[in-house]
């Protein structure tokens, strides 16, 4: 489980970071964002959360 929240965090965060524009989903004409920046930090944002999930993440030890 805590692979595919990685993963997921990490493909939103390149595609925050990539300069998406029409025809992509949720892109900037949509939302009237024409600040790069504003994708940018989402992207970055996206990154830092699979670094703490990766990183702080621990399964749950089993009693024997």
């Amino acid at each position: 489980m805590k692979k595919v929240v990685v993963l997921i965090l990490v493909l939103l965060g390149i595609y925050w970071l990539v300069d998406h524009a029409s025809p992509l989903p949720l892109n900037h004409e949509q939302f009237g964002l024409y600040n790069h920046m504003v994708h940018r930090l989402i992207g970055i944002v996206c990154f830092v959360a699979a670094g703490v999930v990766f990183w702080k993440w621990h399964p749950k030890k089993k009693n024997k």
